[in-house]
C-alpha cells in the first residue's frame, strides 16, 4: 500500500497534531474524523501517532507508508475506508528524544490521547497521580518518560524553553472530566519535580478540554485482516475494524485552533457534563452490566449477549428505570428511542466485541459507570436493584467477597448491601437466566 496509490483522497497537510497511544481505538475514531475535517476545511493537521509499549503497530505502519483501512461493518455490510490522516509514527520507548522534539514543534497545536484508564497511573478515588507507582517514580527522576504524563511534561519543559506557544491536550478515554483530571495530573508531575514555574506557565498557556467519545472498535483479529486484504485486494497489517457509529463530544476550549471536527460530526459544547454522564452511565454502564452477566450465561460477545431476550430485557429496564433515571438531575430523559439504538449497536452482527475485553480492568471502571448512579438513587429514595444484579454478577464472575472496590457510602449503606447479598443470593440459587428474567420484570411491574 502507497500513498501516492490514494493520494487522491487523502489530505495533503503539515503534521499539527501528537497522539499519544497509537491503538485500534484512535484508528478508527479520532484519525477518521481528521481526516474527515481536512476533507471538508484543508489545513494542517496531519498526525503525528505514538505508541507507548509495543512497536508492532508502528513497523505495519511505517511499511504502508502510514496508510491503514478502517472496516466499518453493521447488518448491512461492510465498507473499506483507507486513512491518511496519520503521517508519520513514533514508539516512545525507542525514540524518546523525537518525540519530545515534535511535542515542542511550533506547529504542533494539539495533543490528543487513547492509553485507557489504566494509562493515567492515577488513583481514581482521588484523581491523584500514583507518584510511588514505579513508572512514574522513574520519569520524576529525569529518565526517558515512560508514561504519558512525563511524555507530556517532558514535551511541554521544552516548548516553554523554546519560547512556543501553547496548545490544546484532548484526552479521549473514558475518564470522567478527563481534560480536569489531565491537567490536574500535569500540574501533580510538576511540583514532584519542582518544577512550579513550568506549571504555573502550562496553567496559562495549555487548554484540557474534556471529552466524550464513543465508538464499539474491538479486537482486530487474523480473520479480519484476511476479509480486509480480500476487499481491499492487497495486505494491511495495521487494519482496524469498528461500527459505522462514532460520537465526539469536545469543550470548546482551545489554545491554538483546532480541524474543522465539527463539519466532521463532532460536537462542540460549552458544558461536558450531560453528554459525559449519559456516555458513562448509559452506554459504558450497560456494557459492563452486560459483560459480568454474559459471561457467567455462557455468552462472548455484545451481539451474542444482546441476542438473548431476557439480557435485552434486563438492559432495556436498567437504562430506563435506574441508570437512565440518575440522569434526570442534568436535564436528560431516556426513553425507548434511546434504548433500542444502543441495543441495536450490541446486536451488530459484524462486530465481535469481547465481553472479556469489555469485562478487563473492572474496579477501574465501575465507580463512574455503575456505583456513581446507585448512590445518587439511594440519596434519593431509590433502590438501584438492577445496578446491584450487574456488581453481583461482576463479584460471581470476578470470583470475589472483598467490597473493597465500593465507596464508603454505599459499604456503609444497609440498603445497597442488602440489595446486592440479595443478588448474589439469587444469581447462586437460580442461574443467571432465570434471576435476569424475574428481576427486570420487577423492575418493569414491581415486585410479585
Amino acid at each position: 500500500m502507497s500513498r501516492a496509490s490514494y493520494a487522491g483522497d487523502l489530505p495533503k497537510a503539515g503534521t499539527g497534531i501528537v497522539h499519544l497511544g497509537l491503538g485500534a481505538f484512535h484508528r478508527a475514531h479520532q484519525a477518521v474524523l481528521t481526516q474527515e475535517a481536512m476533507l471538508a476545511e484543508p489545513g494542517d493537521w496531519a498526525i503525528c501517532a505514538v505508541g507507548q509499549r509495543s512497536g508492532a503497530v508502528r513497523d505495519a505502519l511505517a511499511a504502508q507508508d502510514c496508510l491503514f483501512t478502517v472496516a466499518e461493518r453493521d447488518a448491512e455490510g461492510e465498507r473499506l475506508r483507507v486513512v491518511g490522516s496519520i503521517q508519520e509514527v513514533l514508539l516512545a520507548t525507542t525514540q524518546p528524544h523525537r518525540l519530545a522534539t515534535i511535542l515542542s514543534d511550533v506547529d504542533i497545536r494539539v495533543v490528543t490521547i487513547t492509553v485507557t484508564e489504566s494509562g493515567y497511573r492515577h488513583d481514581p478515588a482521588t484523581g491523584r497521580l500514583r507518584a510511588a507507582d514505579p513508572e512514574v517514580a522513574s520519569d520524576l527522576t529525569g529518565r526517558s518518560p515512560g508514561t504519558v504524563i512525563g511524555q507530556l511534561v517532558g514535551g511541554l519543559r521544552r516548548r516553554r524553553h523554546r519560547g512556543h506557544g501553547g496548545l490544546t491536550v484532548l484526552s479521549c478515554d473514558n475518564l470522567p472530566d478527563n481534560g480536569t483530571l489531565v491537567a490536574g495530573l500535569v500540574r501533580e508531575f510538576c511540583l514532584l519535580g519542582h518544577e512550579t514555574a513550568l506549571a504555573d506557565w502550562v496553567a496559562e498557556h495549555v487548554r484540557f478540554p474534556s471529552t466524550v467519545v464513543d465508538q464499539i472498535v474491538p479486537a482486530t483479529t487474523g480473520a479480519d485482516l484476511a476479509a480486509v486484504a480480500e476487499g481491499l485486494g492487497l495486505e494491511d497489517r495495521a487494519a482496524v475494524v469498528g461500527e459505522p457509529y462514532r460520537q465526539w463530544v469536545i469543550e470548546d476550549d482551545f489554545a491554538a485552533g483546532r480541524p474543522a471536527w465539527d463539519r466532521a460530526g463532532a460536537t462542540l459544547v460549552t458544558d461536558i457534563a450531560p453528554h459525559q454522564a449519559a456516555k458513562l452511565r448509559l452506554v459504558n454502564g450497560t456494557h459492563s452490566a452486560l459483560a459480568y452477566l454474559g459471561m457467567l450465561a455462557g455468552c462472548s460477545s455484545t451481539a451474542e449477549v444482546a441476542g438473548r431476550d431476557e439480557l435485552a430485557a434486563y438492559a432495556s429496564r436498567l437504562m430506563i428505570e435506574e441508570t437512565g433515571a440518575s440522569l434526570a438531575r442534568f436535564g436528560l430523559v431516556v426513553g425507548d428511542r434511546e434504548v433500542q439504538t444502543l441495543l441495536g449497536r450490541l446486536r451488530n452482527p459484524r462486530i465481535t466485541h469481547r465481553l472479556a475485553q469489555i469485562g478487563a480492568d473492572g474496579p477501574r471502571k465501575l465507580p463512574q459507570r455503575l456505583l456513581a448512579p446507585a448512590e445518587e438513587l439511594l440519596a434519593s429514595g431509590r433502590e438501584p436493584r438492577l445496578i446491584c444484579l450487574a456488581l453481583a454478577g461482576f463479584l460471581r464472575h470476578q470470583g470475589l467477597s472483598e467490597l473493597d472496590f465500593l465507596p464508603a457510602s454505599l459499604r456503609g449503606s444497609v440498603v445497597f448491601l442488602e440489595l446486592l447479598a440479595e443478588a448474589t443470593d439469587r444469581l447462586v440459587a437460580d442461574g443467571v437466566t432465570a434471576t435476569v428474567r424475574r428481576m427486570a420484570e420487577e423492575a418493569s411491574h414491581g415486585p410479585a
